[in-house]
């Protein structure tokens, strides 16, 4: 008895070391704790999830499959399996689990959810669909179900079936922000706002800081698009704050990281053989207009838009060996082995689309770091690289959020800066290496001649013309990044040079890009 309930504290103690994200503490704790309860399914779960939000997948894999051994037939373990299976990058294995948990409690809503999840990452939308009814099904009251259902009509561009739920959801929990950051992004605000009234109305609440961070950015955008730039960029740069306060990120480790990368490919590496899929991999800086090249491109008869894939981020850091968290680089390492073994992981991938047309668009901007590597291994490839205003570029990151965390030179503007110049001195350096293999997409070109430069893209990637280009906005793919607003409309010139607006904050921003 003295036991059941040390065991009952201290699991009360793990959980809320998950609410306060102190997952190391956490882990460490828990492990002791299994030392002396190593039957004890809960811990298992308890620690996974931990080792899932520090992203640390297979760690999280190794301590469930110990215990799936003793309880095959558990559930909750089942599906915490499919979701570490999902952060190894592991999808057809995370779908078995999900599966097998269904199959012991079909109505797992846990379960239903994550596997909705994981079809919306495969582009299987309507499939996801019926995952998150059937769960709202079971219980219309739980907001998860709810909040996927909404993400799918966001993401398909059915805006206003999305706001009916994300609204329901705040009449269910009005504390339960993500709502509002989502009805956010896909409403235009007008003065005595009611929802923006009652987000201001939220902040004075007792809300936790992830709360808040939400609700600063959400302010931003409805300040924003009243017009009243002053109180938008407060709401901004509270919320940038907040997240800097959470976030470990040194732009150091980025300076050696981007460095190491132009030493690796200064050397000679041989290409490896072309195979499979006609590839266009569109890169550049987070909104420098990425996903509007990939909706003008998957508007083609001939070309598949997949979305922005982690399949090559994935592959490097599997394929090439990591010591201390740190990518091997060096040109041995680059070797034909290594190479092929990262193109077969990437083509195993990609075989989710079930793809039937001759291209397929990779959209994951960050991929810019590595377009050496896509050089040598995947030879025939298109890469289009996205340019824009550099002032429009940081801006539009800092008043954004992002769930990647990639991306957490975002929160800061010297930062933000630190990042941008890194990243225009790597694209100088592929420019020099493979200057006529790059296509340069330049946003204000776009804006301006539209038909002009859509065409030179279509030309670039070697397709036959398609009327349907210059019709992106009736594209009705899914797509899931900040702009998915903005890509159902057709061009504008309202996006360029934003910034100007907020200039007398953005002083920083200005002096180091040399404005």
């Amino acid at each position: 008895m003295e036991n059941s309930e040390y065991l009952k504290n201290q699991i009360s103690i793990m959980i809320n070391l998950f609410k306060a994200k102190r997952f190391d503490t956490l882990i460490d704790k828990g492990l002791t704790l299994l030392n002396k309860f190593p039957e004890q399914p809960i811990l298992y779960n308890i620690i996974s999830l931990a080792y899932n939000a520090l992203e640390k997948g297979e760690e999280s894999k190794k301590l469930l499959i110990q215990i799936l051994k003793k309880e095959p037939e558990n559930f909750h373990i089942l599906n915490n399996l499919g979701l570490a299976s999902v952060h190894c990058g592991d999808t057809d294995e995370a779908e078995n689990y999900y599966n097998r948990a269904l199959k012991l409690k079909p109505d797992l809503i846990e379960a239903l959810v994550n596997l909705g999840n994981l079809k919306t990452t495969q582009n299987k939308n309507d499939e996801a669909k019926e995952y998150f009814i059937k769960a709202i099904e079971i219980n219309d009251k739980l907001l998860p179900p709810k909040l996927s259902l909404a993400g799918y009509y966001e993401q398909s561009g059915d805006f206003e079936k999305a706001k009916k739920i994300y609204n329901e959801i705040l009449e269910i929990n009005p504390n339960f922000t993500i709502a509002d950051k989502s009805l956010s992004l896909i409403q235009k605000y007008k003065p005595g706002d009611t929802h923006l009234k009652s987000m201001e109305k939220k902040l004075k609440n007792n809300i936790d800081d992830e709360a808040m961070r939400r609700l600063n950015f959400a302010l931003g955008k409805a300040y924003e698009d009243i017009g009243e730039y002053e109180k938008s960029f407060k709401f901004y740069e509270a919320g940038n704050k907040l997240y800097k306060k959470e976030i470990k990120y040194d732009s150091k480790n980025d300076t050696e990281y981007f460095d190491r990368i132009k030493k690796a490919f200064e050397e000679h590496i041989n290409n490896i053989e072309p195979l499979g899929q006609k590839i266009i991999f569109v890169v550049g800086m987070p909104r420098s207009g990425t996903t509007l090249t990939e909706q003008i491109l998957s508007s083609h008869k001939d070309v598949y838009g997949a979305g922005e894939l982690s399949f090559l981020k994935d592959g490097i850091e599997k394929k090439l060996s990591i010591k201390d968290n740190i990518l091997n680089l060096n040109s041995n390492n680059l070797n034909a082995k290594s190479l092929r073994e990262i193109r077969d992981y990437y083509l195993e991938k990609i075989k989710i689309f079930k793809n039937t047309k001759d291209y397929l668009v990779d959209k994951a901007p960050l991929n810019f770091k590595w377009i050496g590597l896509i050089m040598k291994i995947f030879p025939d490839s298109k890469i289009i690289h996205c340019t824009r205003s550099p002032m429009d570029i940081c801006w539009s990151n800092y008043k954004n959020t992002f769930s990647s965390r990639s991306m957490n030179y975002t929160y800061d503007f010297a930062d933000l800066v630190n990042f941008y110049k890194l990243y225009d001195d790597l694209m100088n350096f592929w420019q020099k290496k493979f200057d006529k293999k790059i296509f340069n997409m330049n946003y204000e070109n776009l804006i301006a001649n539209k038909e002009v430069e859509t065409k030179r893209l279509i030309k670039f990637c070697e397709l036959d013309w398609d009327d349907k280009c210059l019709d992106f906005h009736k594209n009705k793919r899914s797509v899931s990044t900040a702009s998915l607003a903005q890509v159902r409309e057709p061009l504008y010139k309202t996006s360029i040079e934003k910034w100007k607006n907020y200039s007398k904050n953005l002083e920083i921003l200005i002096n180091k890009l040399g404005y």
